[in-house]
């Protein structure tokens, strides 16, 4: 029964999604058309504004993954779509898990098509060359190689964007055990909760700070910290984002599964 329930949320996400992606791509093909012609200033400057509009073609996705997942868990768990649903002869927790496995598929498609289409746009053998020069320089800065280099950066938007993902998925569990204004409720949590855990995290740098000098020095001087000190902070960073996730996982499943108020 979950793979029903999540085909059905992947069908009611990419509805929109696949709009925004096959404009990203158009844009980003058509800009990369016009500005490899050479000798016309006219089709470079559409050009131009062609890869200028891929950008925000971009930026959508990455609002409209987050959005649709929100509104797709709202409407079918909440709202008028929710007195079919909590009919269904499935457990809550499948219920749940369909909502969650469909947002973390929507992100990580969108995540693959705003690559190819930044790949569509800068992919030139000079391009490359000079961002594995730049690359290069970074990565032995900090002893390492340009391939961790770029995993860990994608990993960290990653989850960066699931981190905020889960914490509007609680705050709409949260917001919704309300008997009025819901939906502002729900707003308010997700910000507070965001807020909350950013400020868990500051506080725990700081409090590993009075045990360590050189992670003090990150709030006492304006000196550029060590190799070794901004490495553990990225991979220490990574690790609670997903401690961060699965916290928030049970935590939304748990008061899930307490009951809904359904409009």
């Amino acid at each position: 029964m979950l793979g029903k329930l999540l085909k059905y949320d992947l069908k009611w996400t990419y509805k929109l999604l696949i709009i925004f992606y096959l404009l990203a791509v158009f844009f980003a093909i058509t800009g990369r058309i016009l500005t490899d012609i050479e000798n016309s200033f006219i089709l470079n400057i559409i050009g131009e504004i062609c890869i200028g509009v891929t950008i925000a073609m971009i930026v959508n996705i990455i609002i409209n993954s987050l959005m649709r997942s929100w509104v797709r868990f709202t409407r079918n768990l909440y709202k008028d779509e929710s007195y079919l649903t909590h009919t269904l002869p499935v457990s809550k927790n499948t219920i749940y898990m369909s909502k969650i496995l469909s947002g973390i598929i929507s992100i990580f498609t969108s995540c693959i098509t705003i690559v190819i289409c930044l790949l569509i746009c800068y992919y030139t053998k000079e391009n490359i060359e000079s961002l594995k020069s730049s690359l290069q320089i970074v990565a032995n800065t900090y002893d390492s190689t340009i391939f961790s280099l770029l995993l860990t950066l994608a990993n960290t938007v990653f989850l960066e964007i699931l981190f905020i993902l889960f914490v509007g998925y609680l705050g709409i569990i949260v917001g919704h055990k309300s008997n009025n204004k819901k939906i502002i409720k729900s707003i308010i949590y997700s910000y507070v909760f965001y807020i909350a855990t950013n400020g868990i995290t500051l506080l725990g740098i700081y409090i590993w700070g009075i045990f360590n000098s050189d992670i003090m020095n990150l709030f006492n001087t304006v000196s550029a910290p060590n190799i070794n000190i901004i490495k553990h902070i990225l991979y220490g960073g990574m690790a609670l984002y997903v401690i961060y996730i699965i916290s928030y996982y049970f935590i939304g499943k748990k008061q899930f599964e307490k009951g809904v108020n359904v409009d």
